[in-house]
């Protein structure tokens, strides 16, 4: 996860090196300039919320074992203190 930020910096600077040095017109290329960098932001939009979906979930997961767990000892240490 830490190398996730230099390879999307990578990818957008090739995208971008590569469309530059295409013989193409110049309209036509910053239209496919522009046209590839919303795509790309999309798709790392795209990354991020998921990103963000697995971590709540992870975190509701910790979150409903935990209260598990603390309502299993809360009655274990009632039927202790009922002996």
């Amino acid at each position: 996860m830490k190398a996730l930020p230099g390879i999307l910096v990578g990818l957008a600077v090739g995208a971008i090196v590569g469309v530059l040095l295409a013989p193409e017109s110049g309209r036509k290329t910053r239209r496919r300039i522009s046209s590839e960098s919303d795509s790309f932001f999309k798709d790392l939009q795209d990354q991020l919320q998921s990103g963000l979906e697995n971590i709540k979930n992870q975190y509701n997961d910790y979150v409903d074992t935990t209260a598990s767990k603390a309502h299993d000892v809360v009655g274990q240490a009632k039927r202790k203190s009922k002996q």
